[in-house]
């Protein structure tokens, strides 16, 4: 099986969605830089990602949910 890519976490923070300027979710098990506000997925490809909007792709409101779980299951609980 091959190992998800990761790109430089130090990096991770200054990357912002191309079409709405906001911050995306790194979902290392996908390979993706997630936008939940417009159900965009920007893939990483070599430690790389691809932010171009024609880059991206739109996920389905099944998928979208799928993703919002898990994301939700990683963060820290609130104090």
């Amino acid at each position: 099986m091959r190992q998800p890519t990761e790109p430089d976490p130090r990096l991770l923070p200054l990357l912002a969605c191309p079409v709405d300027k906001g911050p995306l979710v790194h979902v290392p098990e996908d390979e993706l830089l997630y936008n939940p506000r417009l159900r965009r997925g920007y893939p990483i490809r070599d430690n790389l990602p691809y932010l171009r909007p024609l880059d991206a792709l739109t996920l389905d409101g099944v998928r979208h949910q799928e993703l919002l779980s898990r994301i939700e299951k990683r963060m820290p609980p609130a104090s």
